[in-house]
């Protein structure tokens, strides 16, 4: 007869699961970073991880040019003719005017145009009066004014994109500014998936009672796919330790990450633990949060595994708190600490103390003040309860109760609330 107080995945209080955070410090501590680059393209590097700094080998602008259309002027030669000068030429982007402004002189430019190198001021063309051949100008023109000064943007060897940058769409403004095609990016580190369970079918199949499709799958190629990774889709293995541990060593020689959903609980068709036993290493296997519970991470070969929940939820939140850091890890991507907002609750919360808690949530803003509401039934199978949510509501694990009214840590999905 098994013992009923052994301790177990489906059991509230276990005090050989790991937390959240020892969890995360063991699976980066574990992970080195990739050592392969490539050179692409300036469009192709959008959203990898630039692989060494880069440097500017201009400044930006290059040259002093106008901040608006009007009128270029030398102060001091304004000053002495009385505020009112002739214009003698046209300054434009791309066509400049490339003389020095004589005594009574002014010429026209138009905005980013290159300014002689002895004026000192441009006004706007809506500020001064033109009558025949003449311009008469205002009397209150500061030095400087509306005019670009070299480097003012970019200096020349500045440092514009560090190492484990993820490349965005203003680095590729900056980029090509500097005149910069190519960039060296951090080749991409190869994630191969599969699903386990005799009940998964696929979904171009009708179900028979018993069965159900295989959504986790789509689920993790859509996670995946916001990555700077290769993925490879290996499929559905039926619940056999034999089979399982095949496809466990197929995957280890082309993978620099392997990920399994389901089969890590304590089930008795749950194989995915005793498989990695036989063919690679556990680090551990569970971990104190709900849900995502059982979660197993170790390796097989070179290869690091992670062995994810079945439950959709369990296995979307346990790839964003353990999976994503991992493979940034591998990237040398920057961290970017999770952004948290106090919200106020609507509502009465309760949870069992013993673990960290995350829970779907609604996050918005009215009236100075962030207000957050559960997105109904938490069950780590209802997957429509994600697909409602815009935040998780974090229950530290010493929390029993919270209180309508009372604040707590939200995690945003983005920052448009």
């Amino acid at each position: 007869m098994q013992n009923k107080n052994k301790y177990s995945c489906i059991n509230e209080f276990d005090p050989s699961a790991l937390d959240e955070v020892k969890a995360i410090a063991r699976i980066t501590k574990s992970i080195k970073q990739i050592d392969k680059s490539e050179k692409v393209n300036i469009k192709q590097s959008f959203g990898r991880v630039c692989f060494e700094n880069i440097k500017s080998k201009i400044s930006i602008p290059s040259f002093r040019n106008s901040a608006m259309d009007g009128y270029a002027v030398n102060i001091s030669q304004l000053k002495k003719n009385n505020y009112i000068l002739k214009q003698t030429g046209i300054s434009l982007a791309g066509k400049p005017y490339i003389k020095k402004l004589k005594e009574k002189e002014t010429i026209r430019v138009m905005t980013g145009s290159l300014i002689p190198q002895n004026c000192d001021a441009v006004i706007m063309k809506e500020m001064v009066q033109i009558r025949k051949s003449s311009i008469t100008f205002p009397d209150t023109i500061k030095k400087n004014q509306n005019i670009r000064f070299i480097g003012e943007d970019i200096k020349k060897n500045n440092l514009i994109i560090k190492k484990g940058k993820v490349i965005d769409y203003i680095d590729l403004g900056i980029l090509s500014s500097i005149g910069i095609s190519t960039v060296k990016v951090f080749a991409k580190p190869i994630v191969s998936f599969f699903s386990t369970g005799d009940e998964l079918v696929s979904i171009t199949k009708r179900l028979r009672k018993g069965e159900i499709y295989d959504s986790n799958r789509y689920l993790l190629f859509g996670l995946l796919s916001k990555l700077p990774v290769i993925i490879k889709d290996m499929g559905v293995v039926r619940d056999n330790e034999l089979a399982i541990s095949n496809k466990l060593k197929e995957c280890s020689k082309i993978s620099d990450v392997i990920i399994t959903t389901g089969g890590v609980s304590v089930g008795d068709a749950d194989f995915i633990k005793s498989a990695l036993k036989k063919v690679g290493e556990i680090n551990f296997w569970k971990i104190s949060i709900k849900p995502g519970r059982p979660l197993a991470f170790g390796k097989i070969n070179k290869a690091k595994f992670f062995g994810l929940p079945g439950n959709p939820v369990s296995a979307a939140i346990t790839f964003q708190l353990f999976v994503i850091p991992a493979i940034e890890k591998m990237l040398c991507s920057r961290k970017h600490k999770k952004l948290i907002i106090k919200a106020k609750l609507v509502t009465n919360l309760t949870k069992k103390k013993g673990r960290i808690e995350y829970k779907r949530a609604i996050l918005t803003h009215d009236n100075g003040d962030y207000i957050v509401n559960t997105t109904g039934l938490q069950g780590s199978n209802i997957l429509t309860s994600l697909a409602s949510a815009n935040c998780y509501i974090r229950l530290s694990a010493e929390t029993d109760k919270v209180k309508k009214g009372d604040y707590v840590d939200t995690l945003p999905f983005d920052i448009e609330i």
